[in-house]
């Protein structure tokens, strides 16, 4: 229940977990709100909240394999996150904008708003319950299930039955209006969008079904029920894939729809094990702008951009995409050497088995969380034996290799 006037929030997390061992205890993020109450299978049990950590205290050890359902009371107003990953940013998460709110989480913001296991390798699905005043218009992940009119006020409910990590959870709330895009074989696309949006605005969207069908050739079906996105009044730092629903800020690109659309597939269906792993999502998102631009301009322009981007990364020594450090988690590291890497292991396997490992990829760990080292097994699998010995120098060393096509 969010009072946009005030910011206050009063929040109720219901969890529904499984134990994995024996626990006498266990801990939540969760971060700046305030608990109220915690229930445990119904019965009110004792906590601890200080600074980052909550901790649940049950009056009896939970034995492993126990499933149980935990109802976390809260409220007070969301503050954003400190992320070490984006030190030139205030914080993640929660964001209080003069239109409304727009949530982006990466990589630790979703505890600044309900309280998680705020982890991409802990997965789960979700339902939303949001009510706010009247004009504003809630958008979240998965598909809309219900709107209930008290007269003032409206709750929009939301339903995203696909496992999701925390990081991609989003509510947006602003005085939105609504396009439907045309999604292919009837996939559903509502655009949440300022109500003074702009052709120019809408055109980088224009395409957006015709990308995901031709994604779908390249890297597997699908992985959603819905596919959106939300375009927000104010000029946010860049766009998040929030899945299902991707967040924009205002005046994005085509090339920018084009690479939250398939971290789709590679972040949200296939989520990192470790942040370590982050070019997984980053670099192969980042190869799908070039494989779009392939799709539309030809073969040259993409080769063009592959020789561009080595000169640049032997220029600049850019470091290695795999394993890059908390500060180099989101730079050139993975968004410039992360599809170069892609783009010469296609070059030297060749398209039919290079697809065929993204769509091996995609399926092998569907809706899970997988690491670096699991891509090399993969590609090893299904490109032969020492391809992952040929690459891997372009994931490791610090400056990238010679490769001497594009030397001159």
């Amino acid at each position: 229940d969010v009072d946009m006037a005030s910011r206050w929030v009063d929040g109720q997390a219901t969890i529904q977990a499984e134990t994995l061992q024996d626990l006498s205890s266990f801990n939540l993020d969760f971060y700046a709100l305030d608990v109220e109450e915690i229930e445990l299978d119904g019965e009110e049990v004792d906590f601890e909240h200080e600074g980052h950590e909550l901790t649940v205290l049950p009056e009896e050890p939970l034995a492993s394999g126990r499933s149980f359902e935990l109802v976390v009371v809260y409220s007070g107003v969301p503050e954003l996150v400190p992320e070490p990953a984006l030190s030139i940013l205030p914080g993640v998460g929660w964001i209080h904008a003069q239109s409304g709110i727009y949530v982006l989480s990466e990589c630790s913001g979703a505890a600044g708003w309900f309280p998680c296991n705020d982890h991409p390798s802990d997965k789960a699905t979700f339902s939303f319950e949001i009510t706010v005043d009247e004009p504003f218009i809630v958008a979240a992940n998965g598909i809309k299930t219900g709107e209930l009119d008290h007269g003032k006020r409206r709750t929009y409910r939301f339903e995203a039955g696909d496992p999701m990590a925390t990081y991609l959870a989003t509510v947006n709330i602003a005085e939105f209006s609504v396009t439907e895009l045309e999604g292919p074989e009837g996939l559903p696309m509502l655009l949440y969008h300022p109500t003074d949006v702009t052709e120019r605005e809408l055109k980088a969207f224009v395409r957006q079904g015709e990308i995901i069908e031709h994604f779908s050739t390249l890297f597997g079906p699908f992985p959603f029920e819905a596919c959106g996105g939300v375009i927000s009044y104010e000029s946010l730092p860049g766009a998040l894939e929030t899945q299902t629903l991707p967040v924009y800020g205002r005046g994005m690109s085509e090339p920018v729809v084009a690479h939250e659309l398939a971290h789709q597939w590679f972040g949200n269906c296939v989520s990192p094990a470790r942040w370590r792993d982050m070019w997984l999502n980053e670099g192969f998102a980042s190869y799908a702008e070039w494989l779009w631009l392939e799709k539309n301009q030809g073969e040259a322009a993409i080769e063009e951009r592959a020789s561009d981007t080595y000169r640049r990364l032997r220029a600049r020594k850019v470091g290695p995409p795999a394993d890059p450090g908390v500060t180099g988690l989101l730079s050139a590291n993975v968004y410039v050497r992360g599809p170069f890497v892609l783009h010469h292991l296609r070059r030297h396997v060749g398209d039919e088995l290079f697809f065929a490992l993204l769509h091996g990829w995609t399926e092998l760990f569907h809706d899970a969380s997988a690491t670096t080292e699991d891509f090399l097994a993969l590609a090893d699998e299904v490109c032969g034996e020492g391809t992952s010995e040929f690459f891997r120098p372009f994931l490791y060393e610090e400056v990238v290799p010679v490769v001497d096509e594009y030397e001159g």
